[in-house]
């Protein structure tokens, strides 16, 4: 490797467990970030000399980090988590490790009862914190342990009092690696009554109210992006089969399909919050065309095994976990080029400031600028 050479990013992760090797999902040609942070370490090392004999719970494990050094060492881990590509970073991992991969539950779904420690990585959106902590506390028995950390830039505020509410007397430890520590004890004490589980907000193009698990994005309120892309809608010809890439609460393509853009409509998305989000709107919103919507929880369009689409809606996102980076949009972008059928479009919403055309030229025959605004521009690529 010449001195100017790229080293890329550290993998190998050691811990009081072992030395693992450990990649993001998905990797970057240049990726410059590591698999793990001070979160997973200050875990682990809490951990570190204890004797683990009972099945351990672990929350929101972005590649494996915390999974797979316990299953290593002989401790059974289930994960629960809502990503889809959290799920195939552990898969990946476990694979290249040689460890089994931990049993695996969807965030849609009831986690282990009885389990007497809990390791939870703290998630930046507090709604989602208190939505885990509900649904775990009726399953935990009295005296169980909740573990959690999380890194100190990205807390969010009352970890405290959500961790007494809902499993009873916690304290905050020691800081380190950039990162904090609380332990919560399960109160035998009658758990707290469940929070409503869906945020709603009435969404005036579809004429009708949506609901959206924690975890969804924009959940409160109609997207301003979402929004120009539906006011252009009227510009695209009918089509047989269309995906609704990113989908979210499924907005987007429950509008194409209440203005009958598609007779065939896939929602899409990695979380599986939004998938139950799309899937509940669309059974309230619209339940008669229901049998002419399906639905793909996972990476992007990346395993498509359904005939080309003819129509790709997409406001992709724009974030890499807590950084402003559109690697994710331009990983959609692309996996659009890949499934469309010949002369097939894909219709897309971006913020200004960031210009997808480059991209769009890999894949894509034709492109032109729909519309734009001050802040947003609708980009429709031919393949």
């Amino acid at each position: 490797m010449s001195a100017a050479a790229d080293p890329g990013p550290e993998t190998l992760f050691n811990t009081p467990f072992g030395t693992f090797q450990l990649r993001r999902y998905p990797m970057r040609k240049q990726e410059l970030l590591r698999a793990w942070c001070g979160a997973d370490m200050l875990l682990l090392e809490t951990l570190a000399g204890a004797s683990l004999q009972e099945p351990v719970l672990v929350v929101n494990d972005d590649y494996g980090a915390l999974s797979l050094p316990l299953a290593a060492a002989g401790t059974a881990c289930t994960l629960w988590t809502d990503s889809a590509l959290a799920a195939q970073a552990l898969a990946d991992n476990a694979c290249a490790n040689k460890t089994p991969a931990p049993a695996l539950v969807w965030s849609t779904d009831p986690p282990p009862a009885g389990t007497a420690l809990v390791l939870l990585r703290i998630p930046k959106q507090k709604a989602l914190l208190e939505y885990q902590l509900a649904q775990l506390a009726p399953l935990l028995p009295a005296g169980a342990t909740v573990l959690a950390a999380g890194m100190d830039k990205h807390l969010p505020t009352g970890l405290d009092n959500l961790f007494n509410r809902y499993i009873g007397p916690c304290e905050r430890l020691r800081g380190r690696y950039k990162a904090h520590l609380w332990r919560a004890r399960r109160s035998e004490q009658a758990p707290p009554a469940m929070p409503g589980d869906l945020s709603s907000y009435y969404c005036e193009p579809l004429g009708a109210t949506l609901r959206s698990l924690p975890n969804v994005f924009s959940r409160q309120t109609l997207d301003l992006g979402t929004r120009f892309l539906l006011e252009q809608l009227s510009e695209l010809q009918p089509v047989a089969r269309a995906v609704d890439l990113a989908c979210g609460n499924g907005v987007i393509g429950l509008v194409a399909l209440q203005r009958s853009l598609a007779r065939e409509l896939w929602f899409c998305d990695e979380s599986a919050q939004a998938i139950a989000s799309a899937r509940l709107n669309l059974e309230k919103v619209l339940p008669q065309q229901v049998t002419m919507a399906h639905f793909h929880h996972g990476d992007g369009l990346r395993d498509w095994a359904a005939p080309a689409p003819d129509l790709v809606l997409c406001n992709p996102p724009f974030h890499l976990q807590h950084t402003v980076d559109d690697y994710a949009g331009r990983r959609l972008l692309s996996q659009a080029a890949a499934v469309l059928a010949p002369g097939g479009q894909l219709c897309l919403v971006a913020n200004r400031h960031l210009d997808y055309r480059a991209t769009l030229a890999h894949g894509f025959r034709q492109q032109r600028i729909l519309a734009q605004n001050r802040k947003f521009r609708i980009y429709l690529a031919s393949r």
